[in-house]
């Protein structure tokens, strides 16, 4: 069910706004300021940051143990032991993604992200946090030749700049897969807050040396100056603002809402893209686009209910559950279908610190 609350939609609507303009503000900075490894430093040490003073002021909302189920709370040894690897792929998909913006648009990198889904089912059937399942890889090829029908209709398409953002994709579904895999499976249950608290301090500790080690030599202050320092202040601000929107639009809003206003953030991030950045979208990229949004709608509901899609077939099994939805009570046939139906971890939405 949908909930159109006034106060649902207030904080879905600060979040998508801060979405959009976070992924916007990027690629305009790095136009200038073309070091991808200090900006996600910077937003990583704010975010580290914000949290430290969060402990001080509402300790409760950074819990990471559960008493009734046993489990205790992270402290920051096994907090490194179990995140790091998830800190290095979320640190991967940061340098990897601001890069892309650098060289491809803003519109084609939204359109990329609709490949996520089919990394983070591939890579979790290749490490075991995923079952394969013929209806969900169905649904996942309509995404990829959407993309590819976008990609060709792309009209300054760069070949660095698409295997970056390809690179930031494959490092959002090793990230998430690895939650999966060193988290969930030792029982921690983390929010967006939580997350940061854990996720934010390892990822700046990773990126400083980084940065320092591969960008020492081109970064200056005067790169700095040129930029000024207003806008990296704001540019941080935003970044910070939205953890904390992400935080409070899932703790507010259903998971099909919060599904529903992500797609309505990502017309606004393209839409933002032609109107602010001066970006060309063609009516190829569109209709690519569209197609994969199709898909994108049908992956979400077949990886919840796998089984059942696998018994009635793809098509038949939507075109039931659309005939059911409008109906007064589901056929008998699809009340057994649904009795062995079991839900798959696949369906989950995932909401990392992803700037």
């Amino acid at each position: 069910m949908v909930d159109l609350s006034p106060k649902v939609l207030s904080f879905l609507g600060v979040w998508v706004a801060l979405g959009a303009s976070m992924i916007i503000f990027n690629a305009a900075l790095l136009k200038n300021f073309r070091h991808p490894m200090w900006l996600s430093f910077g937003h990583m040490f704010a975010c580290s940051l914000f949290i430290l003073c969060l402990r001080l002021v509402r300790p409760d909302l950074l819990v990471t143990g559960d008493e009734t189920a046993g489990v205790l709370p992270l402290t920051f040894q096994r907090a490194f032991r179990i995140g790091f690897p998830v800190a290095v792929a979320q640190v991967v998909g940061l340098i990897a993604g601001n890069t892309a913006v650098m060289y491809i648009s803003v519109s084609f990198c939204q359109m990329i992200k609709a490949w996520t889904p089919a990394c983070v089912f591939t890579i979790g059937c290749l490490v075991g946090t995923q079952q394969w399942s013929m209806p969900v890889a169905q649904t996942l090829a309509v995404i990829t030749v959407g993309l590819m029908i976008a990609s060709f209709g792309e009209v300054e398409f760069v070949w660095y700049g698409f295997l970056m953002q390809v690179l930031a994709l494959l490092a959002e579904g090793m990230r998430i897969n690895l939650l999966e895999i060193r988290l969930k499976s030792e029982g921690y249950k983390l929010n967006a807050l939580t997350s940061l608290q854990v996720f934010a301090p390892i990822g700046a500790a990773i990126l400083l040396p980084v940065a320092l080690a591969l960008d020492k030599d081109e970064m200056s202050w005067e790169s700095v100056q040129e930029v000024g320092l207003p806008v990296f202040a704001a540019n941080i601000f935003v970044a910070v603002a939205l953890n904390i929107a992400i935080y409070l639009a899932i703790q507010t809003a259903s998971g099909l809402t919060f599904t529903l206003a992500g797609i309505f953030k990502d017309i606004m991030i393209i839409t933002g893209s032609i109107l602010l950045l001066g970006t060309r979208v063609t009516l190829t990229q569109l209709g690519g686009y569209s197609l994969a949004m199709v898909g994108l709608q049908g992956y979400g509901i077949v990886s919840k209910a796998p089984t059942y899609f696998e018994l009635t077939g793809l098509f038949v099994g939507l075109w039931k559950r659309e005939e059911a939805a409008g109906a007064p009570s589901v056929p008998k046939l699809d009340i057994e279908l649904q009795e062995k139906t079991q839900p798959n971890a696949a369906g989950q939405i995932v909401v990392g610190n992803r700037t």
